[in-house]
């Protein structure tokens, strides 16, 4: 998966791993967005790419209502924030309340995650509340996704998130993403 590859921030995490792949055949999923990038990319090492393009078969939609936390949470849930500390504190809320919740992470070691992920798909836990590591190469049961934060800090300052990084939490999901408090930026769900 490459959608951020662009992102000035995170792109060289995208480009080290196509680069240091020694395989016959790649295949890169990605946006439209990240599509010219890639392609760049290949040509300037010589190889050739095939693009095959897929049509999303259901619609994203943000709904009309506001997010109420936590009476609007539902099965099925994906919660994002943008903090290991956000993550902890929303699940730790919701588990006093009894929903049973799994958490998703950068940092969270590998083995933990693989239970977490495996306790959401088998409907151990309700809900999953993450950060955008949700986007990288995830495929979880998600029927909604929930922006709690609209804002995150990129190690410099807190800021409005992006369309890409939005469209990178949901990319492969059928979900109906909501921004608490906050309509998503203009073509984020295009």
């Amino acid at each position: 998966e490459a959608q951020m590859i662009a992102d000035s921030d995170r792109g060289h995490s995208w480009t080290r791993g196509i680069l240091g792949i020694q395989c016959p055949e790649i295949h890169i999923c990605m946006s439209p967005a990240a599509q010219k990038v890639v392609t760049h990319l290949i040509e300037l090492c010589g190889d050739t790419f095939e693009i095959r393009s897929y049509e999303r078969k259901t619609a994203l939609v943000c709904e009309e209502e506001p997010f109420d936390f936590p009476d609007d949470v539902r099965a099925g849930d994906a919660l994002i924030v943008f903090t290991k500390r956000a993550v902890l504190d929303i699940a730790g809320r919701l588990e006093r309340q009894g929903i049973r919740t799994s958490v998703i992470y950068g940092s969270l070691p590998p083995e933990i995650r693989r239970r977490q992920i495996r306790m959401f798909s088998a409907g151990e836990t309700r809900v999953v509340v993450s950060t955008d590591a949700i986007g990288m190469g995830l495929n979880l049961p998600v029927r909604r996704i929930v922006f709690v934060q609209t804002e995150k800090f990129d190690g410099k300052e807190t800021r409005p998130l992006k369309t890409e990084e939005i469209r990178h939490s949901y990319q492969r999901r059928t979900v109906c993403p909501i921004c608490q408090g906050a309509r998503p930026p203009a073509g984020a769900l295009s």
